[in-house]
């Protein structure tokens, strides 16, 4: 290994630089990795959310559980699970699926409400916890910016 006495001048600047270059870019990649934390928390606690949903409905009907409830939200507390884990390899494309599972839920239970239910539960379902899906909704869709560029720069460094 040279010693700066061996390099050049020209040289040293240049590591200078690249290694200046290299402590910029660390720092820009953890700015997205905080971004992407606040988007696989908020996959994590829209599963929660979901299980303490079904909890509460079960004890609103005094333990009355139906088993048809339960295999419809499965799928979805799963997906969840595994999307806030995948975020890890593939954030852009986890949060942006996470984003439409999201949205195919909140739709899902507003078409089951209106084939069964009356005008109350419509709306109900409709804006019911709309503070709280407003929430996961920003925590969603404001670090899409973070992630794409996250996602770019991984796929980037395993070229």
């Amino acid at each position: 290994m040279e010693s700066n006495q061996d390099k050049p001048e020209e040289q040293i600047q240049q590591d200078q630089i690249a290694e200046y270059h290299a402590d910029i870019r660390q720092i820009e990649l953890e700015g997205y990795e905080l971004g992407v934390k606040k988007a696989r928390n908020a996959l994590f606690w829209t599963a929660a959310l979901l299980v303490m949903w079904q909890v509460v409905a079960i004890a609103r009907q005094e333990g009355d559980f139906e088993t048809e409830t339960l295999l419809y939200l499965a799928p979805f507390i799963i997906g969840f699970i595994i999307l806030a884990v995948w975020t890890k390899h593939k954030p852009y494309t986890a949060i942006v699926i996470g984003l439409c599972l999201f949205i195919a839920h909140w739709a899902l239970v507003v078409v089951t409400n209106v084939m069964y239910g009356d005008q109350i539960n419509i709306l109900k379902s409709l804006f019911g916890g709309i503070i709280v899906r407003i929430i996961i909704l920003v925590n969603l869709i404001r670090p899409l910016k973070d992630a794409k560029q996250l996602q770019l720069a991984k796929e980037v460094k395993t070229l």
